[in-house]
C-alpha cells in the first residue's frame, strides 16, 4: 500500500476502542481464514501514497506541521463494507474541520484524494473469502448489542466490566504510517501532533 496518513484518537481511547475491535462471534460461524481479523491501530486514513510515491517524510511532516485545527471525530454510524479495508467500520461524520483537512494535505502534497469512504475508521478487517461465509455480518451482529443511536450518530459501549459509550474523540495527533507487507507488520515512522 505505501506511506499513509492517520487521524488517532489519544492512547486511552485507542485502548477503549480496542475492545469492540477484539470481539468475535461466538460461537465462531465460519472457520476464518488467518488473514481475517489482524491486530492493528484505530485510525481514520487521511493520505494513501502509493509505494512507489517521492514524497519524502519531510514533506509530510510539514502538511500535517502546518494544520492548526481541533479536529472533532464524530461517529455516524456503523456500517458492513465491501472491500478487505472496509469489512466493518465506524462512518464519521464529515465536519468542515475534516474536508479541509483532507483538502490541505492532499494539496501540500501534490497529489489527487483517493481515501474511500472517507472519514472512516475500520472496526476489522475481513477477507472476501469470509465475508462470502457471512462473517462481516456476524461481526456486526456481535457488536450491534454495543451500539446505541444518539442523536444524528452513534456511540459504541468499550467499556470491559462497565459500560462506557463513545460516540467519537478529539484526535490530538497524525501518524505517519508505512503499510507493507502485513498488517501486523505495518509500522508507525512518525507521530505528529496537532497544534490547534
Amino acid at each position: 500500500m505505501g506511506i499513509t496518513l492517520w487521524i488517532v484518537p489519544s492512547s486511552t481511547c485507542a485502548a477503549k476502542l480496542k475492545h469492540i475491535m477484539n470481539v468475535r462471534p461466538v460461537p465462531p460461524t465460519t472457520t476464518t481464514s488467518s488473514s481475517s481479523y489482524p491486530r492493528f491501530d484505530p485510525h481514520i486514513t487521511l493520505l494513501s501514497l502509493p509505494v512507489d510515491s517521492p514524497t519524502s517524510i519531510s514533506v509530510l511532516r510539514d502538511a500535517i506541521a502546518s494544520i492548526q485545527l481541533s479536529l472533532d471525530i464524530e461517529f455516524k454510524s456503523i456500517d458492513i463494507g465491501t472491500h478487505f479495508f472496509r469489512s466493518v467500520y465506524i462512518a464519521v461524520q464529515l465536519t468542515p474541520a475534516l474536508a479541509e483537512i483532507h483538502t490541505h494535505v492532499h494539496k501540500k502534497v501534490g497529489v489527487e484524494p483517493k481515501t474511500p469512504k472517507y472519514p472512516h475508521m475500520s472496526l476489522c478487517y475481513i477477507t472476501d473469502e469470509d465475508a462470502q461465509q457471512g462473517e462481516r455480518e456476524a461481526f456486526y451482529r456481535t457488536i450491534e448489542g454495543k451500539t446505541r443511536k444518539e442523536g444524528e450518530g452513534v456511540s459504541l459501549d468499550c467499556g470491559e466490566l462497565t459500560e462506557e459509550w463513545i460516540g467519537g474523540f478529539v484526535a490530538s495527533e497524525i501518524w505517519i504510517a508505512e503499510c507493507n507487507g502485513p498488517i501486523e507488520d505495518w509500522t508507525i515512522l512518525d507521530k505528529v501532533p496537532l497544534h490547534p
